[in-house]
């Protein structure tokens, strides 16, 4: 369980500090998104990094649970697949990437969702509403 909180800090600060960045600059995800598909190495460095995040998150916090710990294994599986994905079929991947981000409302709303995860890892993490009550 101490991993578990461990992991929930750090995921939950991570993805917090990355959804509302995304939701600022709202407006530049597509010039950035562009900008990211046009280097080959930025995307295979981008790949191999989600690649070692998702092993090692799975590695070692392999819990399929029906409560919160669950988000931190989804994490993992979402980076393991998103580095796989990217090595070995970058077209797709890049087609992928390019739809979403058309499409800025759906990237809004994963933002979001994103959003709405991290707050509850680093509830969870820090035991924020206990403090509340």
């Amino acid at each position: 369980m101490e991993l578990s909180l461990l992991l929930a800090k750090c995921i939950g600060l991570y993805c917090l500090i990355l959804s509302i960045s995304v939701l600022l600059n709202y407006s530049r995800i597509p010039l950035i998104v562009e900008e990211f598909m046009q280097s080959d190495a930025t995307i295979y460095l981008a790949s191999i990094i989600a690649l070692i995040i998702g092993i090692l998150i799975l590695t070692i916090h392999p819990v399929i649970t029906d409560d919160w710990r669950v988000i931190i294994t989804l994490f993992g599986w979402s980076a393991f697949i998103i580095g796989i994905v990217h090595l070995l079929v970058p077209e797709l991947a890049l087609r992928i990437i390019a739809f979403v981000a058309d499409y800025r409302l759906l990237f809004s709303l994963f933002s979001l969702g994103v959003l709405a995860c991290s707050l509850i890892l680093l509830n969870e993490g820090y035991d924020i509403m206990s403090k509340f009550q």
